[in-house]
């Protein structure tokens, strides 16, 4: 099994490891901080460079429960070294439009009573679907993304804890997780990792996070689609962090 580094640092950048395998999609390392493709967060790209050959990694996936770094060419042997390289502007607008959906969500959760059902993160426009709610104006749309902006700027730390299962579950019900991906879990499951945004949320996430709400910026909420009973789409952006 293949050592995540993103768990416990989502701030490596450059690693070095070994080649445990290769499959017809690409090749498995023995540790890696390249996140795979999943919970709405795309797979981080870059690349391995092994014997002085740069491979780009096109994408990061999760295939039969075995984390796959997708390059064109597989023709290296086991043990082979390698160096990996994040490309790391692209993981870090990702990271930064993360923790802001998580902000986002909680803003919904606890000033419309409305859990997020669906996320999808991409570069320039993300989106977040909610149930129950109801059809938002674009008048109401620049208040909300104001009243989020003012949170983010309270500069609150993100942090990340893992905890044994049965105390993690019992922690994010305290704190008023949507306790319907808590059942989702599934059992083989022994231990959670929270994110932490100061006082102001608590959830279970395996994604990438900046370490506070700082190097989010601002987020603007874009626009809204309705999905049919109560479920509404919500499309958003994090400025640039230039």
């Amino acid at each position: 099994m293949t050592k995540r580094m993103y768990l416990d640092d989502n701030y490596v950048k450059e690693f070095n490891s070994t080649i445990m395998k290769t499959t017809h999609e690409g090749i498995v390392l023995k540790e890696t901080c390249f996140y795979p493709e999943g919970g709405g967060q795309p797979g981080d790209k870059g690349e391995l460079v092994i014997d002085d050959q740069h491979i780009r990694v096109k994408n990061t996936r999760i295939r039969k429960g075995v984390l796959v770094h997708e390059t064109d060419s597989q023709d290296y042997e086991k043990g082979s070294i390698v160096k990996g390289i994040l490309n790391w502007d692209y993981r870090y607008e990702l990271m930064r439009s993360h923790s802001a959906q998580h902000v986002i969500s909680r803003f919904f959760q606890l000033n419309y009573q409305a859990e997020t059902v669906s996320t999808q993160l991409k570069h320039s426009k993300s989106r977040l679907d909610f149930q129950p709610l109801g059809k938002i104006t674009q008048e109401e749309l620049s208040g909300i993304t104001s009243r989020i902006n003012s949170i983010l700027a309270e500069n609150l730390p993100i942090s990340i804890d893992t905890l044994p299962r049965e105390d993690a579950f019992n922690y994010l019900r305290e704190k008023e997780y949507q306790t319907k991906y808590l059942e989702m879990v599934p059992k083989s499951v022994k231990s959670i990792r929270i994110i932490s945004i100061g006082e102001y949320d608590f959830a279970a996430c395996a994604g990438t996070h900046v370490k506070n709400t700082s190097e989010i910026g601002e987020i603007k909420l874009i626009s809204t689609k309705n999905k049919g009973k109560l479920r509404e789409r919500i499309f958003y952006s994090v400025t640039s962090d230039e």
